[in-house]
């Protein structure tokens, strides 16, 4: 089982449309059994799968210690073999009852559980654009780090600011590595292009497939259908499969 953060602290940056539908095709094009844990507070992933949330039990119950196993927060996708654990308001207090290390102690435990029973094959956990307890339990249980990145300064300088930090946790967690950074929202313009070349000369990982702009992502997500289901053959959707295939190459 590999279990893997997409993350960066700038929002906007197409996070859980890239959890979301890296699942979807995870799941549905390559066979395998995936989790999907929404970290994120405000719960975008957790409303994209219209996850029923009324009896409080999501995350923020597992990072606090107040269920027996995972089984109890687990909620069906309607996707074929995608669960989640979702976010729910509670989240938001996670930082002033647990402490970060009783949190990193909790994902841990998750994550070993999880292994134990073969019960997937790929995590993914949809971060928050910020260093939460959560998001931080996250990185140090994760195996890699998927970096979604709009092509402006602030993306960029987020992305630079979750690399120092992933430097940081590796002391916590050393088998953590960044798998890339992932253009999102690229279209053909002259400052993009001098932006992508300028983001590769830095040194940092960048997957060769960019994401292209497109109308059809903002319109999935009304209809709370990842593209692979919504508009397959869009720029956004070939993208996504190609994006898919290089990142298995890279964990293979």
């Amino acid at each position: 089982m590999k279990m893997i953060a997409v993350m960066n602290v700038k929002g906007g940056v197409g996070k859980t449309v890239t959890v979301v539908n890296m699942a979807e095709i995870l799941a549905s094009l390559h066979g395998k059994r995936v989790l999907v844990i929404d970290a994120d507070p405000q719960g975008d992933a957790t409303a994209f799968y219209q996850a029923d949330v009324e009896d409080g039990f999501g995350l923020a119950s597992i990072l606090g210690g107040y269920v027996r196993g995972y089984d109890e927060i687990l909620r069906e996708t309607g996707s074929l073999n995608v669960d989640l654990i979702p976010s729910t308001t509670e989240l938001f207090d996670v930082d002033s009852f647990s402490s970060r290390e009783h949190c990193c102690n909790a994902m841990a435990d998750l994550r070993d559980a999880l292994d134990e029973d073969d019960a997937y094959d790929y995590v993914l956990i949809d971060c928050p654009p910020s260093f939460t307890a959560a998001s931080i339990a996250a990185l140090s249980a994760v195996d890699s780090v998927v970096i979604p990145v709009k092509l402006d300064a602030f993306s960029v300088r987020g992305m630079e600011f979750l690399l120092a930090q992933i430097r940081e946790l590796g002391r916590i967690n050393k088998r953590c590595r960044v798998d890339g950074c992932l253009i999102t929202q690229w279209h053909n313009a002259e400052v993009i292009h001098q932006a992508e070349a300028m983001l590769r000369a830095r040194g940092v990982p960048v997957f060769e497939t960019h994401i292209r702009r497109t109308d059809k992502v903002d319109e999935s997500t009304w209809y709370a259908q990842p593209l692979e289901v919504y508009s397959r053959l869009s720029g956004a959707g070939i993208d996504y499969r190609k994006f898919v295939l290089e990142w298995l190459g890279k964990e293979e």
